[in-house]
């Protein structure tokens, strides 16, 4: 009897995969024939294709399905609706562009001009969902800190200057968060939704609104005196501090060392230094704050 049953499940088992192997043959057939028909230029009949093709099987080929919907739709002049195609493949790739090989210029400069647009607001959503794994102390912020960080390397992001103040910032977390990894909990590859946090656990920062940074209240630096004349000259670095409701130095940071023991006195003295906290509603609440020391060495 037991082997019976075996057999059966067996037998399903290889029913169902030899079922899912012509499906995908199928699919992938199907869009050979739409990239075909767009070759012939016979768009509207591509189009009914692609749209046929994603209904039936959305996750077979997405992102060649959506860039030959958007070359479809470009062909017969549909330009805001290949503009919202553009921006939703970009929504779930934000480094995609099309193969120069595969497409014209013309087509080349619409992708770009949609990535200039789109980008600033996907790297803040990216950023954003960053942030709240990190609160959540999901294992994966680090990572989607530095997903967020590679975005704003990109060149279609130069002149976006409302971001200026991300990377620090970005950096700074991704920091945080690679420092508490060990007592993190597993990541997913899609963060669910996020709780509303206490407002204890919740880290603020200079990209938040609605937000009054710290003041400092006593920030003593210490003197730095090379030990050599050959050691004597100047250093640029970026100091990290987590402050707390109290106003209180939690955590400090360099985000890359100057080579010197100067590091550990620096370190020493920010974290006794006092703030007055910020502030969201009146209420004080913990906050990452960034600061850029210019070091200068001081003779005897």
């Amino acid at each position: 009897m037991n082997v019976t049953k075996i057999s059966c499940a067996a037998l399903v088992l290889i029913i169902g995969v030899a079922a899912v192997v012509p499906s995908a043959r199928a699919a992938d057939e199907t869009l050979q024939r739409a990239k075909g028909l767009y070759a012939s230029a016979a768009y509207d009949e591509a189009l009914a294709v692609l749209d046929e093709l994603q209904n039936a099987s959305p996750a077979q080929d997405s992102t060649s399905i959506a860039e030959y919907r958007v070359f479809c739709l470009l062909a017969l002049d549909r330009r805001d609706e290949a503009r919202k195609n553009i921006e939703s493949i970009l929504h779930d790739n934000p480094r995609y562009l099309p193969s120069a090989d595969q497409t014209s210029p013309r087509i080349q400069g619409i992708f770009r001009e949609v990535r200039r647009q789109s980008l600033p607001k996907i790297v803040i959503e990216r950023y954003s969902a960053a942030k709240a794994a990190f609160e959540r102390k999901d294992a994966g912020a680090a990572q989607q800190f530095d997903d967020v960080l590679t975005l704003l390397d990109d060149p279609d992001l130069n002149e976006a200057s409302a971001l200026k103040d991300l990377r620090a910032v970005a950096a700074a977390f991704r920091d945080l968060a690679n420092a508490v990894a060990p007592n993190a909990t597993a990541s997913t590859s899609t963060p669910p939704a996020v709780p509303p946090q206490p407002a204890g656990d919740i880290v603020y920062t200079i990209a938040d609104p609605g937000v009054t940074p710290p003041v400092a209240q006593s920030q003593r630096i210490p003197q730095w005196r090379p030990p050599s004349a050959a050691a004597a000259r100047e250093f640029r670095g970026t100091l990290r501090l987590l402050i707390d409701q109290s106003g209180a130095v939690v955590s400090a940071a360099l985000a890359s060392s100057t080579g010197l023991a100067y590091d550990q006195l620096l370190l020493r003295a920010a974290r006794d230094w006092k703030f007055v906290p910020a502030q969201k509603q009146g209420q004080p609440v913990r906050y990452l704050k960034v600061i850029e020391f210019h070091l200068k060495p001081t003779t005897p």
